[in-house]
């Protein structure tokens, strides 16, 4: 048996031709929100640490808003450290990770180098985003829990999956890469909330696709590298903690991108903590005009929400994001979340501080509610207001995030790098990847329109 041969047969099975066109169209969606949130992310800090000229050669492929052009592999990483710089890309359910920031920096490369047209990336992306979350399946929420970075350590096998569909590789090859890319998987939760964090979307792009141009080149990996006794599997999660039957089950039946489908970010910071931003806003705008009088704020959620890292007040800019005290302080005291709150200048808000220190958290019990949230805020009067969500906004197809917003969201963060037209036209193109002759086109219009 070879566990990497069946994930490559399944693969294999996949028809772009069948592909339901609500899934090009998430497929478009996701892959724009992600290009946004790459140019949003090119101008930081972190992505100028990681663009070190002296270690890079030139090469084709496009540092998203900015002039440089390297080679495949540097590309991959420098896009996909851009991407997740400020935790505003996307989020699977399945995959408890980000993926879109993992597969695209590879495939936009790769696409870049080799000619392939828009539809030829958008299905190589739709077939990575199934492996990605079909893997991931077999292993969550124990491997999240055991404290891996899912967005890296599983959104890798997505990203080697997709270079070897964009590259027509048959099923013993994809099967190599998918060997290979178990070598290469790395990521601990542990550095949430420092810049390496964002480097793991980086390297698992890079090397997703790495793992896939060897496996091109005839380089091999060991059948069994997944379920062997020393595999993955056993050392990623350990014995009892995953099932490989489910990795193989139901794939494209339908497929993950539809269901359950892609979350797209509203709020500028984890995930996680969406939920309880979404409560917090209504109830500011429905019974809470100010926040002098609150004394208290409960929050409850799912436990696999309030993780430690999550209940943290925030400290930095950085770990503001990952900090459900502070997200849920701002949307009380402000009413909105946004880019400019997770500026250092902006965690010396007094009240922001006081409230934050008034946040308490507990979690609920119901698995149907996992990303839900209710807030609950006492007034120096006793009275109790609260305020309670389902789902966040953006909750993939159960609450899309509408495309007037998703379009907004793209052209506020794709200024930071390109002009206010080129990123109009730039958008424009991205709602046509799939018809576009050559993916290139895309990112020389990226080019053209940088300032």
């Amino acid at each position: 048996m070879s566990l990497s041969l069946d994930l490559a047969r399944r693969v294999a099975a996949l028809d772009p031709a069948t592909f339901d066109p609500e899934a090009v169209r998430w497929a478009r969606n996701a892959i724009a929100d992600m290009i946004g949130c790459t140019l949003l992310g090119a101008p930081t800090d972190t992505t100028g640490t990681v663009l070190m000229p002296d270690l890079y050669g030139p090469g084709p492929c496009l540092v998203l808003g900015r002039r440089e052009r390297l080679g495949m592999l540097d590309a991959a990483f420098v896009n996909g450290t851009a991407g997740h710089a400020l935790d505003y890309d996307d989020t699977s359910k399945s995959l408890s990770g980000h993926p879109t920031v993992i597969i695209i920096p590879g495939l936009l490369a790769l696409a870049e180098s080799r000619g392939a047209s828009g539809r030829a990336l958008t299905d190589a992306y739709i077939v990575g985003v199934e492996a990605a979350t079909r893997f991931a399946r077999g292993v969550n929420f124990q491997h999240y829990e055991k404290g891996w970075h899912p967005t890296a350590t599983l959104g890798i096998f997505g990203a080697a999956v997709a270079a070897s569909a964009l590259m027509g590789l048959d099923e013993a090859r994809t099967a190599h890469a998918i060997s290979i890319a178990a070598s290469l998987a790395s990521g601990l939760k542990a550095n949430f909330g420092t810049e390496t964090k964002p480097m793991h979307a980086g390297l698992a792009a890079r090397n997703g696709l790495f793992a896939a141009l060897l496996a091109e080149k005839g380089v091999t990996g060991a059948p069994t590298a997944l379920e062997h006794p020393q595999g993955f599997l056993e050392v990623f999660n350990g014995a009892g903690a995953y099932d490989a039957a489910r990795m193989l089950e139901g794939w494209g039946a339908p497929l993950d991108l539809l269901s359950p489908g892609i979350s797209i970010k509203k709020y500028p910071c984890v995930y996680s903590v969406h939920g309880a931003i979404d409560a917090a806003i209504a109830l500011r705008a429905e019974a809470l005009p100010e926040t002098a009088e609150v004394t208290d704020v409960l929050v409850r959620m799912h436990p696999r929400r309030l993780l430690p890292h999550v209940r943290n007040p925030a400290t930095s800019a950085l770990n503001a994001k990952f900090s459900l005290p502070y997200a849920v302080a701002r949307a009380l005291v402000n009413g909105s979340v946004l880019l400019e709150h997770f500026d250092d200048a902006a965690l010396g808000d007094p009240e922001v501080t006081r409230v934050m220190g008034l946040i308490r958290m507990e979690p609920h019990e119901d698995d149907a509610n996992d990303y839900g949230a209710e807030v609950a805020v006492t007034l120096a009067s006793g009275e109790v207001r609260r305020q309670a969500v389902q789902a966040p906004l953006g909750r993939g197809p159960e609450t899309p995030l509408p495309q007037e917003m998703l379009e907004a969201k793209f052209l506020d963060c794709a200024r930071a790098s390109l002009t206010e037209e080129g990123a109009a036209r730039v958008f424009a193109l991205l709602m046509g990847l799939d018809t576009l002759p050559q993916a290139a086109d895309l990112t020389a219009a990226i080019e053209a329109a940088t300032r």
